[in-house]
């Protein structure tokens, strides 16, 4: 009888147990969603916001497609308005559903001191045959936070000098891959490396997937120390500190190329899309990436403590940081 007891007592220790892994699983705890935050820097979070209606508004923006070619005229448009000299690096590569032409878009904020740091994100949209997928998050939250950024740097600035960098092709066509993914980011190193400019660039910060009402950026495992420091200070410092988290893990991303050049290079991405790992599932490369999961004060953060801690930066460089 004492066994049946026991045995009883463990069944419904485990079942609680269970019950609370799946409900961490599933609910969404509504206290994390980002509130209205008041902006910290010139970073306009709502005009961001304004901006990526506009680029979900093109639909699906495949690398080659009409959509990502008039996505990519209205970022120019927007970044020559900025005051900012663009310019534009066309290659053609094989994917595994055949050539495509990709474009990647720079633009250029010209600093007071040698040197060179790069801003980038993916502006393209991955290819499912069998969906519409606008991503919203995915990659249209950080082309419209690139272009706020660029206004808000403005075509000259104190320090190095900062390209932002639109890169095409970071999602793989058919299954990830070394061959199959990073297509611009790997393009550009290696037009970089040839053209002599790999030399002059002494950090990259990438971001990825920003604008999640539920924002929680987690560390890239393998940045640089310093690098990450600065940024985690400053979102300390601006009260962000929650959406900064001090976990960590590894995601390929478009900073890789540089990396493996030898280039101090960091990864911001939340990729945790929305409010529990279920709601991941939910909304990550399916056709849920809509804008209203995208929310205006994720943008508003990532910019206020970016734009604080560029300064920063060239003064650890300045310090020697990046050989120490």
């Amino acid at each position: 009888m004492r066994t049946v007891f026991y045995v009883g007592l463990i069944a419904f220790a485990l079942i609680i147990f269970l019950t609370v892994l799946l409900r961490q699983f599933f609910a969404v705890d509504e206290s994390a969603r980002v509130p209205a935050v008041t902006p910290q820097s010139p970073f306009n979070g709502d005009r961001a916001y304004q901006d990526l209606e506009t680029v979900v508004g093109f639909g699906p923006r495949i690398s080659g497609s009409e959509a990502l070619a008039r996505c990519r005229a209205f970022m120019i448009g927007e970044l020559e308005a900025a005051g900012l000299e663009v310019w534009t690096h066309a290659f053609t590569t094989d994917t595994p559903i055949g050539p495509k032409d990709m474009v990647n878009v720079v633009a250029v904020v010209e600093g007071s001191e040698p040197g060179l740091i790069i801003l980038g994100n993916h502006y393209e949209t991955k290819y499912f045959p069998d969906f519409e997928f606008v991503g919203a998050n995915d990659a249209g939250s950080t082309t419209a936070w690139m272009l706020e950024m660029a206004r808000v740097l403005g075509p000259q600035r104190e320090g190095r000098t900062v390209w932002l960098c639109f890169f095409d092709g970071e999602e793989a066509f058919v299954d990830w891959s070394e061959d199959d993914s990073l297509y611009g980011s790997r393009e550009f190193v290696t037009y970089l490396e040839e053209e002599g400019h790999l030399e002059d660039l002494e950090a990259m910060i990438n971001v990825d997937m920003i604008g999640d009402c539920y924002l929680t950026i987690t560390r890239d495992r393998d940045a640089p120390r310093w690098l990450e420091s600065i940024i985690w200070k400053q979102a300390d410092e601006l009260g962000y500190g929650p959406y900064f988290l001090s976990t960590s893990m590894v995601i390929m991303d478009d900073h890789i190329p540089f990396r493996r050049k030898g280039i101090p290079a960091i990864n911001l991405i939340d990729f945790m899309y929305g409010g529990s790992p279920m709601e991941h599932r939910r909304n990550w490369h399916t056709p849920n990436d809509t804008i209203d999961r995208v929310c205006p004060s994720s943008l508003q953060i990532v910019g206020d403590v970016l734009y604080h801690a560029l300064p920063h930066i060239d003064q650890a460089l300045d310090d020697g940081a990046a050989s120490g």
